[in-house]
C-alpha cells in the first residue's frame, strides 16, 4: 500500500487516474468508455495495488456495474469507496458481492441517507459514512473521515461529475492522464471534467508536468498539484 498521504491535513493522497480522448471525452455520448489498450490497463490494475483504496461514482456502478477489482498483479486488496449520496445503488451490484473479505466496500452518503436503507447496505458488509447535509455528500468531510479509518491514499476512477466536485474542493494531488488516439466530439458526451466549473481562469486548479511518456500513439501525462495551489 502507498505510503503518501497528507499529514498536514489529516486526509489522504489522492490520485486521479484517468483515459481520454485527443478532445477530452471519457466516453461516447451512448457511454462507451474503452479507451485504454491492455498496456494502459496493466498500468492502471498495478497502481490499485499501490493504495488503500479505489473510488467511484455512483454512476460507474449503474452504467457499468463493475467489480473494481485488481488483475494481472499479486496484492492484499483494498477499499472500494462509492460517492452515493442517497444509497441508490443495487444490493445486488458487483462492488457488494464480488470478494467483500478481500475487497471491502465504503458507501459515501448524506446524513439524509434512509436509515432502513443503511441497514440493508451494513447487513451486506458494507460500510455506510454520512457527511453533509445537503442534497450531496460532502465530500471534503467523507474524506477526511476515510482517514480516520485508516484509507491514507485513494485511486479516485471517477466520472465527470465526481471529478469535479474532488477538484471544486482541491483534493486531487496527483493526476495520471493516458490521452488515447481519437476524436469523437458530442456535446453530450462525458468529458473528464464536468460540473459547473469555475468562473475564471485564474480559480482554476494548477498542476506541474512530473512526466510525460509516448507508446503506440498513446500520450501518458503526470502531473502533481503545485505550490499554486496552496489556499
Amino acid at each position: 500500500m502507498a505510503k503518501r498521504h497528507m499529514k498536514e491535513n489529516k486526509r489522504p493522497y489522492i490520485i486521479l487516474s484517468a483515459a481520454m480522448t485527443i478532445d477530452g471525452k471519457i466516453a461516447t455520448r451512448m457511454g462507451d468508455p474503452e479507451l485504454s489498450d491492455e498496456d494502459d490497463w496493466k498500468t492502471v490494475h498495478k497502481l490499485r495495488t499501490e493504495v488503500d483504496a479505489i473510488m467511484v461514482g455512483k454512476g460507474t456502478i449503474l452504467n457499468d456495474n463493475p467489480k473494481l477489482h485488481i488483475k494481472y498483479y499479486d496484492h492484499d486488496g483494498y477499499y472500494r469507496i462509492v460517492a452515493d449520496s442517497n444509497l441508490s445503488i443495487s444490493l445486488d451490484s458487483k462492488v457488494i458481492r464480488f470478494k467483500p473479505d478481500i475487497y471491502p466496500t465504503c458507501i459515501l452518503a448524506t446524513e439524509n441517507a434512509n436509515e432502513r436503507r443503511i441497514k440493508q447496505f451494513e447487513d451486506k458488509n458494507v460500510k455506510v459514512i454520512k457527511a453533509g447535509n445537503g442534497k450531496r455528500v460532502n465530500l471534503y468531510e467523507a474524506i477526511l473521515k476515510l482517514y480516520d479509518i485508516g484509507i491514507h491514499s485513494i485511486l479516485l476512477e471517477g466520472g465527470g461529475t465526481l471529478n469535479w466536485s474532488m477538484f471544486k474542493h482541491n483534493l486531487v494531488d496527483e493526476i495520471r492522464l493516458t490521452i488515447a488516439p481519437w476524436v469523437i466530439g458530442g456535446s453530450n458526451s462525458p468529458t473528464l471534467v464536468d460540473g459547473i466549473g469555475f468562473e475564471k481562469m485564474r480559480m482554476g486548479l494548477r498542476y506541474k508536468l512530473s512526466n510525460l511518456k509516448q507508446r503506440n500513439n498513446y500520450v501518458i501525462l503526470n502531473y502533481y498539484r503545485g505550490d499554486a495551489n496552496e489556499r
